[in-house]
């Protein structure tokens, strides 16, 4: 049978031990020592233990990513963890400027990008989901992506949060990095991502305080964990991130606005590869119907004045 991994402990340092009659099995399997098994033997659950050196170890199957393991946590804790928890009587954590006009700037971007197609955009919208543990019970959990995408789900006005127990898992998901959750951003929750079906997760840092330079990364996600995606060139001489699901290019503009105690502050922009233009958001569109309805009321009083 398979060779159950046990956290904490090498293979190359290890013992082995074939179960020879296990009580009620009629067939032998191989198993990693452990305290637990020898502990079974002693209390008469196992008839017989074969002890065996073992110099390497044996090809199988990359371990499950179990990352609350290594942080010596349950699912659960681990979990709860990842998001902090609002104060009594308020639905959210304050947000500082530059990470709440970062949020709003892209979901409104993404929402008007997928205005016509079924897609749920969410902004700060929770999602629910529920994952085995190591022992293969399910555990529910909670996190909330500062912006996802779930292709193909058709959106719902009246969603105040997104289940995947009943819906399929974000395809995409954007995190901007704050002083109090960027440590957690580029870690754990980019597990915690992997492990529920998120396809690809992408990180702004609009201060450029918290990780290297270029302020943008893109993750390509699996059970495996994360790989990072390669920087591409722009035609104006730009570099960027080319999104993979969602086929756009996630780029950061040089010039860069002041902002009240934080500095310049960076803005986050996703470009079409095949029109080489910027995405527009609802309040830029608006901004600029807005602008051409003066100019034709200028022209339309121009007319009715007639020649000067």
């Amino acid at each position: 049978g398979e060779t159950p991994a046990f956290p904490g402990r090498s293979p190359t340092k290890n013992l082995s031990y074939t179960l020879a009659h296990p009580v009620g099995a009629a067939r032998s399997r191989r198993v990693l020592c452990c305290p637990a098994a020898v502990r079974a033997l002693a209390h008469g659950t196992l008839e017989e233990i074969v002890m065996v050196e073992v110099s390497e170890p044996e090809p199988r199957v990359r371990r499950p990513l179990r990352p609350w393991l290594e942080a010596g946590q349950t699912l659960g804790q681990w979990l709860d963890s990842l998001e902090d928890e609002p104060p009594p009587g308020r639905d959210m954590l304050p947000m500082i400027a530059p990470h709440a006009a970062a949020m709003r700037h892209s979901a409104d971007a993404l929402e008007h990008r997928y205005r016509d197609q079924p897609a749920e955009v969410g902004f700060d919208m929770p999602v629910v989901f529920r994952l085995p543990d190591e022992h293969g019970l399910q555990v529910f959990g909670r996190l909330s992506p500062d912006v996802f995408v779930a292709l193909g789900v058709e959106r719902d006005p009246a969603r105040r949060h997104y289940d995947t127990t009943v819906l399929k898992p974000p395809d995409f998901v954007l995190e901007v990095l704050s002083k109090s959750t960027w440590k957690r951003d580029v870690g754990p929750k980019l597990d915690a991502y992997a492990l529920v079906g998120v396809r690809e997760c992408f990180l702004f840092d609009p201060t450029g305080q918290h990780i290297p330079s270029p302020p943008v990364r893109g993750f390509s996600l699996t059970k495996a964990g994360a790989r990072p995606l390669p920087e591409v060139a722009l035609a104006d001489g730009a570099s960027g991130v080319r999104s993979e699901v969602l086929g756009l290019v996630a780029h950061v503009p040089a010039a860069a606005t002041p902002a009240e105690d934080q500095g310049p502050v960076l803005t986050l922009r996703w470009r079409d590869p095949h029109t080489g233009e910027n995405l527009c958001t609802y309040s830029e569109v608006v901004a600029e119907l807005e602008r051409r309805n003066r100019e034709l009321e200028a022209l339309l009083r121009q007319s009715r004045e007639g020649p000067q």
